[in-house]
């Protein structure tokens, strides 16, 4: 059965997404149905972000090797194409608003690309694979673009990849399509959900010590992928693992819950989003369970607060990246701030792939910046992409494309994991990791 592209993006993304600053304000008094499922002794020693101060990007100006001022609009535009999956429920808006954002900051804040305006010329995926293949076709034909960037192309990847084909380079933050990752010419520089959920073995093994594991997802093709990349890193930390899946339209959750051995399992791993998360805390409740919970941040959103009486689960969330409300992260702070500047609000900046499209834009002004706006076309892209190996804003210290010969676009295999305290508040709980080794 094909995958929907609600179901699609719900398990594809699932691993690596920020989660919204809203729920600070979803936070209340209420009952919070998960509290009995939290993280005792989910601690580490390695809390701290040991990424040396030259790979957290703050200033932004120096990242870019811009110029104090605005663009000079009399110049020629630098083009910069963008493809994202919009328009219809399941999409991700939010992505190509970040990418905005961006490229207005960079022309009102940072000069533009040696004084030339960044121009962005957006082609979005609504709801058809085939429509890929449109965004491919008008990429190629638009000689003023030379780099491609990519917020959350879920679907349509495999039409846009077969007519790209490598011509132009392409640029993402996530590589959430499944053919993203071995695309020509394409790099990804915070991973892709296999080697992303590698780094949940490696928390459950060296930070819980947990030698078994209980996965819990939405019974959607979108969802299974995302399950067997959790149970394939689970199981190459050497834990044992049961999965079990689910209706998406089920509300009692007791029976798959306990059916994945959730009772006496050292850790729980739950693969969903809004009232899946809800069923899943209020049935771990309902058991008296009271082991660690490590999600993906997808429940990290108002209506599943909204649905547990006012505030999130007290669970442990992986990200890919440096989470937006870690009020410890200068990275964090300066996104916040400067993203502000150019429009973005802090609920939208928050929000899934906003900060990926605006690394993924202020990479290429870095890249196009190098490389100077007489001397832009596909191959000195390429080039200068190929030689890239960071900073990323918000990223992991380390970029390496092509470590991974069955994935070569992938250059990030690195998490981070976070406590949810309550009322918004959020608790590092390790240093970035990689898949168990």
């Amino acid at each position: 059965m094909p995958a929907t592209p609600r179901s699609r993006r719900l398990g594809l993304v699932s691993a690596v997404l920020a989660p919204l600053l809203g729920v600070a304000a979803c936070g209340g008094s209420g009952d919070n149905a998960s509290t009995s499922s939290g993280t005792q002794g989910a601690t580490s020693s390695a809390s701290a972000d040991s990424r040396p101060a030259s790979a957290v990007v703050t200033d932004y100006l120096s990242y870019v090797g811009g110029k104090t001022g605005k663009a000079d609009s009399s110049l020629s535009p630098v083009g910069l194409g963008w493809v994202n999956v919009e328009g219809a429920p399941g999409g991700s808006p939010e992505a190509t608003l970040g990418a905005k954002a961006a490229v207005k900051y960079v022309n009102e804040q940072l000069g533009g690309i040696g004084g030339h305006p960044l121009e962005l010329s957006v082609c979005t995926v609504v709801s058809a694979e085939e429509e890929g293949q449109k965004c491919g076709q008008q990429m190629l034909g638009d000689k003023n673009v030379s780099g491609i960037g990519i917020g959350n192309l879920y679907l349509g990847d495999a039409s846009f990849n077969s007519v790209v084909a490598g011509k132009k380079p392409v640029l993402v933050g996530v590589a959430t399509g499944p053919s993203i990752a071995t695309a020509k010419n394409t790099y990804s520089t915070f991973g892709d959900l296999p080697h992303i959920f590698g780094t949940w073995g490696t928390y459950s093994r060296d930070v819980l010590h947990a030698k078994t594991a209980a996965v819990i997802h939405t019974n959607t093709p979108g969802d299974k992928i995302a399950s067997s990349a959790a149970v394939m890193g689970l199981k190459a930390a050497g834990l044992t693992v049961k999965s079990v899946g689910f209706d998406a339209q089920a509300t009692d959750l007791i029976g798959p819950v306990t059916a994945a051995g959730a009772v006496s399992a050292d850790v729980i791993v739950p693969i969903s989003i809004g009232s899946g998360c809800v069923g899943i805390a209020k049935a771990l409740k309902q058991l008296g369970v009271n082991k660690p919970v490590v999600s993906t941040p997808l429940c990290m959103s108002p209506d599943v607060a909204q649905g547990l009486g006012g505030d999130l689960p007290t669970w442990t969330y992986g990200i890919a990246q440096t989470l937006p409300t870690d009020s410890t992260a200068a990275d964090s702070k300066a996104f916040l701030t400067e993203s502000a500047k150019a429009g973005l609000s802090p609920k939208t900046a928050s929000q899934v792939f906003a900060p990926l499209g605006w690394s993924t834009v202020l990479t290429y002004a870095k890249v196009f910046n190098a490389i100077g706006a007489d001397k832009i076309t596909p191959a000195t892209v390429t080039e200068q992409l190929k030689k890239f190996t960071g900073p990323v804003i918000m990223g992991a210290s380390e970029v390496e494309c092509g470590k991974y010969q069955d994935a070569p676009a992938v250059c990030n295999d690195q998490s981070r994991f976070y406590q949810y305290q309550g009322k918004g508040q959020f608790k590092p709980l390790t240093d970035w990791i990689r898949p168990p080794q």
